[in-house]
């Protein structure tokens, strides 16, 4: 196991293997599983339930990859019901048996988990004698059953990580459960602005006058993330007076694939079907971001930590997000972007940002010092590095 970052000559690095439970980029969280991976006191291993996607850009990058089937509890979804459990017993104790095999021949001090499915597997190859597990929650509990679920997690794992604050179901953290906000880069290289701690007035520009503002839904196209509440804000904003393109860059999944019908249908019903841009999937932050005036977020189901809040803030975007879920904790409302819970704080939110002018140059930037303090990936490799070494009790 040897860290591309650091050619591997470091003997304190940390041996994690980190456990995905999908082999394909579905959203946020393995992009995330990749920043960890990223960190130059770790030696990376990644462990998939089988060859795809994540497993080609982990060898692109020097990763070493294991494969371990998950069998039947690769077929577990929320809400977990008893039946899927039962089903996927033989193949939970089989997966957890063959993780055990992998991280020992590698010589991995640690499994990293990153989704449930992950978390329940190398948590019982803990309770069977395998390495100490560290289990990263994405997630927020909405049913009573989750929330027994998550507590139940952080019983089994010597340490969980939480990317926000609202993923605990819960008044008080557990002494083993700890919040590290994911980090985005803040190279030039990923970014097509000047560094996020010091944006240049040239980079941070208010939108052009007398036009129309293009706002921006960039991500994966599904019914949590409320792309039906924005058609509904833009009609209510283009019967006020203001004058609004929205453009959707996202895929959705083979499931959600009507959910997307539906929203092209409705936007047909408001009369919106000009004013409303379906236009797929992009790659890289330069093009997702390319040509927007604005980022909205309106998450009305509570979304953990949503990538597309600092990434457009560190892109020097003014976001408007749903208050609700993670967001809250990313955006102090009127200081780095809004927060707006229904129509009439959209419609404020958009005529306050195509009216500030100079004022809201002063508004990105304190997003992107926001990026910077709050979100930085190396302020995230510093605090999981911390993780590691009070498990290993380094």
């Amino acid at each position: 196991m040897l860290n591309p970052e650091s050619g591997g000559t470091d003997p304190m690095n940390y041996r994690v293997a980190f456990l995905s439970p999908v082999s394909f980029f579905k959203g946020g969280a393995e992009r995330s599983l990749f920043d960890l991976m990223a960190n130059p006191h770790v030696d990376p291993l990644l462990v998939v339930p089988a060859e795809g996607p994540v497993s080609e850009q982990a060898a692109s990058r020097g990763i070493p990859v294991e494969v371990v089937d998950f069998g039947q509890v690769a077929a577990i979804r929320r809400p977990v019901r008893p039946s899927s459990v039962g089903a996927a017993f033989g193949d939970w104790f089989g997966a957890a048996r063959k993780l055990m095999a992998v991280t020992k021949r590698h010589g991995a001090d640690i499994v990293h988990s990153n989704g449930l499915k992950a978390h329940c597997i190398a948590g019982l190859a803990r309770k069977l004698g395998g390495e100490a597990c560290v289990f990263h929650v994405r997630d927020i509990a909405v049913r009573g059953s989750e929330r027994l679920i998550w507590k139940g997690l952080a019983r089994s794992s010597d340490h969980t990580v939480l990317v926000s604050r609202a993923c605990w179901p819960g008044e008080m953290l557990p002494g083993n459960v700890s919040v590290v906000f994911n980090g985005v880069k803040q190279d030039g290289a990923a970014q097509p602005l000047q560094s996020v701690q010091a944006p240049s007035a040239a980079a941070l520009q208010a939108p052009r006058a007398h036009a129309p503002l293009v706002v921006g839904i960039c991500g994966r196209i599904h019914p949590f993330k409320g792309h039906h509440v924005a058609i509904d804000w833009l009609g209510a904003a283009r019967r006020r007076g203001i004058d609004i393109t929205l453009l959707v860059r996202g895929e959705a999944e083979a499931e959600d694939r009507p959910y997307l019908e539906s929203l092209k249908r409705q936007a047909e019903a408001l009369g919106l079907a000009d004013s409303v841009r379906f236009e797929g999937r992009f790659e890289g932050l330069a093009a997702i971001y390319n040509g927007l005036d604005a980022v909205l977020v309106p998450s009305e189901t509570p979304d953990p930590l949503p990538r597309s809040v600092m990434e457009a803030m560190s892109m020097g975007l003014p976001v408007v997000g749903y208050p609700a879920g993670g967001i809250v904790e990313m955006i102090d409302h009127r200081e780095n972007g809004w927060l707006a819970g229904d129509a009439e704080a959209f419609c404020a939110a958009m005529e306050e940002i195509s009216s500030l002018g100079p004022m809201l140059v002063e508004l990105q930037k304190s997003a992107a010092r926001t990026v910077a303090e709050r979100f930085g990936m190396e302020r995230m490799h510093r605090q999981v590095n911390q993780v590691y070494s009070t498990v290993l009790g380094r």
